[in-house]
């Protein structure tokens, strides 16, 4: 039995190294069912579950493993990540200490640590362990990209920006265009470039004013982005237009959007503000304004509860629906939700309070929201492109920060110099959003 177990053990490591992970898995499963305590076969089904979202089976499977096999580094970090994932920070950290204790000389520990300590607000010791995993594997795509958030988010932009590109090497989405010729920073004058969006709402929205400073270098700029975002850009400031997946007109060179930081040398103390940059739809708008109508003096509040699902931090910059009942239970002013997409499935189980009009249901798109927004006097939302939207238009707003904020807000201040008219309410501890909230609500007019 023992040699049985070793043989399927074996051939099990060699599907997986010939790149079969479905035989492979099925193998470690026959080696689960001969040996229901054997370690490596419940790592490797529980990381596998882990990968795919499985995430009860997964905590199970890693539990399990680690159990048996209390020395396994492997699962120790497995079932780190999963936890951490699951906002149980401090479980979390006592299985990677552990595993530092027991594997100081492996890589990928030091890379997990990182982002545990890049998501607990730590980006300093973040740096130090990203930098302890490329000094004993300086190959590592994902702690070459971590070492370039942390120093991002410290405001070593120079140094950060020169290492942005390793983003590249750990997304699931190649670059667009890599047929036309990459703008590489030289002079723009009298090109054709083509400025294309490749990441959220919220990091087009922020960047898009850095294409100013190429078309007053005499670029002729093309713009693409989603369609959803298209209506935003429509005046023209910014450049022609064209929605992803449509037909380019013919350009010289093309840069992703989010390169251009780094091209133009931005630095903390000189981001540019042109002023607000975007503006809402002038029949929109009036016709929002007879839909908002002000009750009094009383001030009229907008406010989110979620960003994008699909983001890989949302677990920790969302703060959910139920965290921010507390201002909603204020009779001092009128309350709009302006929630849309994903976020308002929470509604199912936290109906809003009657004192809510619920505006999420009937916009219609980024061009509705940009609409409403001149008619509220602040709008309260987590971290994501409603929160950039409302910046862009000059538009008052207080944003909740999660200790794993984007490098863009760097550290401890209330404002931005990306948006004079946003207000940051950090988290002091990650997941702490009643204390966040607390201090919004002690904020507010009483």
């Amino acid at each position: 039995m023992v040699s049985d177990i070793a043989d399927l053990a074996a051939a099990a490591r060699a599907a997986m190294a010939r790149g079969e992970k479905g035989a492979a898995l099925a193998l470690w499963q026959q080696v689960l069912m001969a040996d229901p305590d054997h370690a490596v076969a419940l790592l490797a089904l529980g990381d596998a579950a882990r990968q795919a979202g499985e995430a009860g089976t997964a905590r199970a499977l890693l539990v399990r493993a680690v159990t048996a096999a209390p020395a396994l580094v492997p699962a120790r970090c497995a079932l780190a990540n999963l936890l951490l994932h699951q906002g149980e920070v401090d479980a979390a950290a006592s299985h990677l200490a552990v595993a530092a204790e027991l594997g100081s000389g492996i890589a990928y520990v030091w890379r997990d640590i990182g982002l545990l300590r890049r998501v607990t607000g730590d980006p300093a010791g973040a740096l130090a362990a990203f930098e302890r995993c490329l000094d004993l594997a300086p190959g590592d795509s994902a702690a070459s990209l971590g070492r370039s958030l942390a120093l991002l988010r410290l405001g070593r932009w120079r140094e950060g920006f020169a290492l942005y590109g390793h983003r590249w090497s750990v997304s699931l989405r190649p670059p667009r265009h890599p047929h036309i010729r990459p703008w590489q920073g030289e002079d723009p004058a009298g090109k054709h470039i083509l400025v294309w969006d490749e990441q959220g709402a919220g990091d087009t929205i922020m960047c898009v004013r850095l294409v100013r400073s190429l078309m007053a270098a005499g670029a002729q700029i093309v713009l693409e982005v989603p369609p959803a975002l298209a209506p935003l850009f429509a005046d023209g400031k910014h450049g022609t237009v064209v929605e992803r997946g449509g037909a380019l007109p013919p350009v010289d060179l093309a840069v992703p959007l989010l390169d251009l930081p780094g091209l133009l040398g931005l630095e903390p103390t000189g981001i540019p503000w042109p002023g607000p940059y975007l503006t809402p739809d002038p029949v929109r708008s009036a016709d929002w304004a007879k839909r908002l109508v002000r009750q009094g003096s009383r001030p009229r509040i907008g406010f989110s509860w979620a960003g994008n699902p699909a983001h890989p931090g949302d677990v920790w910059r969302t703060p959910g629906l139920m965290a921010l009942r507390p201002l909603l239970e204020r009779t001092g002013a009128d309350w709009y939700a302006i929630q849309v997409d994903s976020g308002r499935a929470q509604l199912c189980d936290l109906p809003l309070p009657p004192t809510v009009t619920d505006l999420g249901a009937v916009i219609d798109g980024w061009a509705d929201t940009a609409a409403i927004l001149p008619h509220l006097d602040l709008l309260i939302t987590p971290d994501s492109a409603l929160a950039h939207l409302a910046g862009a238009m000059g538009r008052p707003v207080w944003t909740m920060i999660a200790t794993d904020t984007d490098w863009r807000w760097l550290e401890g201040a209330v404002k931005t110099a990306w948006y004079p008219s946003m207000r940051l309410f950090r988290q002091q501890r990650c997941g702490d959003w009643a204390g966040v909230v607390a201090r919004v609500a002690a904020a507010l007019p009483a």
